[in-house]
């Protein structure tokens, strides 16, 4: 009898033993899962933990697309910056042809007429084709387009240059009219205010002459920074 109790005894036991082993096997996906998250967390300086491979993924995202909006920036900075330095070298190219008509076609003609060598016909038709060369200009520079990306202020200071330099054309035109009724008359007042007209002319081209090296300057600082 005593063999037969201890027979269950050893079988009851034996039972336990197995359903704690099958308790703690239903327990290992659980397990293995927790082993694959840990393989792929960081521990931090401060003791956090992050994972690792998709902060590493973020990161390089980011980096890239910080990078790819900076170049775009760039590349559109230096191209807004040529496009400013053509206008500039346009509005200087205007500036100088302002002289070089007058320098051309006006001062032969005033030389001439100084030395009383001047013919009328001739003379006529030299101021015909002196206000036709300062009236196609005057459009040139009335089209002169001002960029819409540029800055307030410097769309401004763009703008006085093109009205320095219509006024100077104006009054290299007033001129040339004082200058032909110079050529019937002997008022002296003709030539006084000829010289006025000039005068003006050159006083507008010199503040056109600054205010284009002012931005030049601007520019090529900018362009330097980048």
């Amino acid at each position: 009898m005593r063999q037969i109790l201890l027979s269950i005894f050893v079988l009851f036991l034996f039972g336990c033993n197995q359903n704690d082993k099958f308790s703690k096997a239903e327990d290992l996906s659980t397990v293995a899962k927790t082993h694959f998250t840990a393989s792929n967390l960081v521990i931090t300086a401060s003791g956090d933990t992050a994972n690792n491979s998709s902060n590493s993924t973020a990161d390089n995202s980011r980096y890239d697309t910080e990078n790819l909006l900076k170049n775009n920036i760039n590349d559109s900075k230096q191209s807004d910056s040529a496009e400013f330095e053509l206008l500039l070298r346009q509005i200087n190219e205007t500036h100088d042809d302002i002289f070089n008509i007058w320098d051309d076609n006006f001062l032969p003609l005033y030389n001439a007429y100084q030395f009383d060598e001047l013919e009328v016909e001739y003379a006529a038709d030299e101021i015909t084709n002196l206000n036709e060369s300062y009236i196609a200009l005057q459009e040139e520079v009335r089209i002169i387009p001002i960029p819409d990306n540029l800055p307030e202020n410097v769309r401004h200071r763009v703008q006085e240059i093109k009205d320095d330099l219509l006024l100077a054309i104006s009054n290299r035109s007033l001129a040339v009219i004082e200058f032909k009724s110079m050529l019937g008359s002997d008022e002296k007042s003709h030539q006084a205010l000829m010289d006025i007209h000039i005068a003006n002319s050159n006083r507008y081209l010199n503040e056109a002459k600054e205010v284009n090296a002012e931005l030049v300057l601007k520019n090529e600082k900018l362009i330097t920074v980048k």
